[in-house]
């Protein structure tokens, strides 16, 4: 075992003047033996004692005191340091220039056993397991980490193969790093198993690396070793959560999909009932229209001839029945009007006689007439016919949109705008009363019946319906998609 060197200044000192000291007192007790032949055959003894065990200034004291210890106590004349003779001479040189070799020998072995323990100390301190091997596989080192990683002590391995840790199914697997390995390459990271001495397998991360001779040649290989066994319990976990994870998303997408579909289906189903509601509507103020028209209305006209009959017998009554008479028949004149003018609003008959554009120059002018608003009627040259759901939408929301005029807005005027293209017929209401609120228009839940109403019917057609309104008026537009085929048919039966 190789004795440490002296690491402390002063001890160091001490140590080499007594060793040089003592080499020149045991070759000044052998004088009367050897004479001054070989005066500094003790003296190397100190020499080589110095340089490998004392630091590079105690070697330097050690060598001077030698050689003054010879000088004055061993080299004739006695008690003197005159060198009188060329052997003198050169022996005093020569050991002067083998003993600085010697000190230079000794301090590269120092530096060099310093190194080799700092790095043998680094790596025994490493938390990775490293260990070294030859080209052969037979383990040349192991750190105090692989001993905690595999179980196994350095005494146990060392020169054993390296296969001792490996499991038997993977001894291929060495094989392949040791043809790289001879080949110069360096092997990163690479995940594999190891067996432990108790038999357990853990998977670990290796980095393996070529090691290099003086000659730069391959010698052997260093392998860190860390144990990642932790980590992929880890990644197995959060694999296994993942995927349960997504089982999950795809389990609820899958239900709101089929929710959404339901939904879907549902919506379908209300628009259906909805289209059917507005149609049964519509027939219903047909029926309601025809009958006020053909029976109340009939009955009316039958009465208001009988009053007729009544008033021309006037001499023969007295003047307040005569009063009575003109009266009655005022009212029930009235009551005719108010009759026509109802069924007119439940049902327009001009509607299905003659075509939307007449129905609404009817409509307007009535309305304006009872309403005391001024209503304005454009309709593009060539308007033609429509389909009759066509015609009965827009008639209704022509409609509601002067109610709403008439009941809300305050406003003394509306414009209507009729327009129409191959595709598309276009109608605009529009006034310029107070306007609807901006929470009203942008909150379709506080929207009235009227303009609900208005917005399934436009929905039921394919059409879209728009309200605009800047607190000076309010503007409702209204696009429906039409086939030039529709509109030929319609021509064509009116």
């Amino acid at each position: 075992m190789r004795v440490p060197p002296i690491s402390n200044k002063a001890l160091s000192y001490g140590v080499a003047a007594l060793i040089s000291i003592a080499a020149v007192y045991v070759r000044y007790l052998l004088t009367p033996i050897l004479g001054d032949a070989n005066p500094y055959q003790p003296a190397w003894i100190a020499v080589v004692f110095c340089s490998w065990y004392c630091e590079l200034w105690g070697s330097i004291l050690g060598v001077a005191l030698s050689a003054l210890g010879v000088s004055y106590f061993i080299l004739p004349p006695i008690h003197s340091f005159m060198i009188h003779n060329r052997s003198q001479q050169f022996g005093m040189v020569g050991f002067l220039i083998f003993a600085a070799a010697v000190i230079a020998l000794g301090q590269s072995s120092r530096s060099g056993s310093t190194s080799r323990s700092r790095l043998a100390a680094i790596v025994d301190s490493s938390n990775d397991a490293i260990i070294s091997k030859n080209l052969d596989g037979v383990i040349t080192s192991w750190n105090r980490a692989a001993e905690h990683l595999f179980g196994w002590t350095a005494a146990e391995v060392v020169g054993k193969s390296i296969t001792i840790i490996i499991p038997h199914e993977l001894h291929d697997q060495e094989i392949e790093i040791l043809r790289r390995l001879k080949n110069g390459e360096r092997i990163e990271h690479l995940e594999t198993i190891r067996q432990k001495k108790s038999g357990e397998q853990i998977e670990v991360a290796l980095t393996i690396s070529p090691v290099r001779g003086p000659l730069g040649t391959v010698v052997g290989a260093s392998k860190i070793a860390r144990n990642i066994s932790e980590r992929k319990q880890a990644e197995a976990k959060l694999k296994a959560a993942f995927d349960h994870l997504e089982e999950r998303v795809e389990a609820r997408t899958a239900e709101l999909w089929e929710n959404n579909k339901e939904l879907m289906r549902q919506g379908e189903t209300v628009r259906e009932l909805s289209g059917h509601l507005l149609q049964n509507q519509d027939k219903e103020r047909r029926r309601i229209a025809r009958e006020l028209h053909d029976s109340v209305g009939q009955l009316l006209a039958a009465a208001n001839m009988m009053v007729s009959k009544v008033s021309r017998k006037t001499r023969e009554l007295s003047p307040e029945v005569n009063a009575d008479v003109e009266e009655a028949s005022g009212f029930i004149e009235q009551a005719i009007t108010e009759i026509r003018t109802i069924s007119h609003l439940l049902h327009p008959p001009l509607l299905d006689e003659i075509g939307l554009e007449s129905a609404i120059q009817c409509f307007a002018q009535g309305f304006g007439q009872r309403s005391k608003i001024d209503v304005s009627l454009v309709i593009s040259p060539g308007f033609e016919r429509l389909s009759h759901d066509h015609e009965l939408a827009l008639f209704r929301v022509v409609q509601e949109c002067l109610t709403n005029i008439h009941r809300h807005s305050e406003s003394k005027t509306a414009k209507i705008c009729l327009s129409q293209t191959d595709s598309c017929v276009r109608c605009e209401i529009s006034d310029e009363g107070k306007g609807m609120p901006q929470d009203q228009l942008s909150a379709s839940r506080t929207m009235g019946v009227g303009l609900r109403g208005m917005s399934e019917r436009v929905g039921q057609l394919g059409g879209m319906l728009q309200i605009r309104s800047n607190g000076i008026g309010t503007t409702v537009t209204v696009s429906l998609p039409v086939t030039r085929t529709s509109q030929e048919s319609m021509t064509a039966t009116s």
